[in-house]
């Protein structure tokens, strides 16, 4: 598995809470009203404004698991399957300022009807100003091979 990378720092601004919470139809009062709002659940998907996910992915793990399927990798041709979020201790609030890391996570291959697929596991972590872990989101993507089964 890859190490994790130190990669981009991440303030959380309260105007951004809350226009993720209207585009989101999340309108409760903490996220609308608080100076120091916190997050909602699901506001660290908005870590693609700040860090390059795509350098995950194409880590030389990656790249040696894709090539032993005849998968060329590339991040347009990659499935996003699920996101989970994991808090640790007190929600990030508005104010706060994260530092992010990525991990790679590791690969496996299930075998379908029309072929192989590459589940790509990787993460982003969120540190604190003291370098503490304040959250994760743990991403499941899989790449696709045509290679066998009925069309």
């Amino acid at each position: 598995m890859g190490g994790p990378t130190r990669m981009a720092r991440m303030p959380i601004e309260t105007g951004k809470i809350r226009e993720y919470a209207r585009a989101t139809q999340n309108v409760a009062p903490p996220y609308l009203a608080e100076k120091r709002a916190p997050i909602t659940p699901t506001f660290l998907s908005s870590v693609v404004f700040w860090e390059n996910l795509t350098d995950c992915i194409t880590s030389p793990e990656a790249r040696e698991a894709c090539r032993a399927l005849g998968i060329e990798p590339d991040a347009r041709s990659l499935l996003s399957l699920e996101q989970e979020y994991v808090f640790h201790g007190r929600i990030p609030r508005a104010g706060d300022v994260l530092e992010t890391r990525t991990r790679f996570d590791g690969v496996e291959v299930k075998e379908r009807s029309r072929g192989s697929m590459l589940m790509m596991h990787f993460a982003v972590e969120f540190l604190g100003e003291q370098g503490e872990l304040r959250a994760e989101c743990l991403y499941t993507s899989a790449y696709l091979s045509d290679t066998g089964g009925e069309s």
